[in-house]
C-alpha cells in the first residue's frame, strides 16, 4: 500500500478529471476499505486492473457485490447475477444480462461502511 502523500502525487499525474475526483472523494472517507480502493485507482495506467467475466465467474457466487477498481472487459460469460461497481466498462460488457453495473460513486453512497463487498483485481 502507498501512503497518502505518494497517492497525492499520483493523483496530480492523472489526466482524467473524473478519475481524479473519484480518487479524492474516496481518499476523504474515514474507512480503510475506501482508502484501499483509492490506492488501487491511483496506480499507474500500466498496472490498472482489467477484469473479465470469466474471472468474476470463478471468484464470486450469486448475488454478491463486487468492485473492480479499473476496467471491466466483456470476455467470457457471467453465469450468476452480480452487482458490479466499476470505474470503466467495455462496450461488450455493458450488454451482459446477469451483471448489474453501477459506478463506484453509487456504491459509496449506498454502502459507506464498505461491508460485504469483494475487491476483484
Amino acid at each position: 500500500m502507498i501512503n497518502k502523500t505518494r497517492m497525492s502525487r499520483r493523483i496530480e499525474m492523472k489526466t482524467d478529471p473524473k478519475l481524479r475526483n473519484l480518487i479524492i472523494l474516496l481518499k476523504k472517507q474515514k474507512k480503510a476499505f475506501w482508502l484501499r480502493i483509492a490506492q488501487l485507482l491511483a496506480r499507474p495506467k500500466s498496472k490498472t486492473a482489467e477484469v473479465n467475466f470469466e474471472k468474476l465467474n470463478k471468484m464470486t457466487s450469486a448475488n454478491e457485490t463486487v468492485i473492480v477498481p479499473g476496467k471491466l472487459l466483456g470476455t467470457g460469460k457471467l453465469e450468476h447475477p452480480l452487482t458490479i461497481a466499476v470505474f470503466s466498462v467495455s462496450n461488450k460488457a455493458k450488454n451482459e444480462k446477469n451483471a448489474k453495473l453501477i459506478s463506484i460513486e453509487q456504491l459509496l453512497k449506498n454502502n459507506l461502511q464498505g461491508k460485504n463487498i469483494k475487491i476483484i483485481i
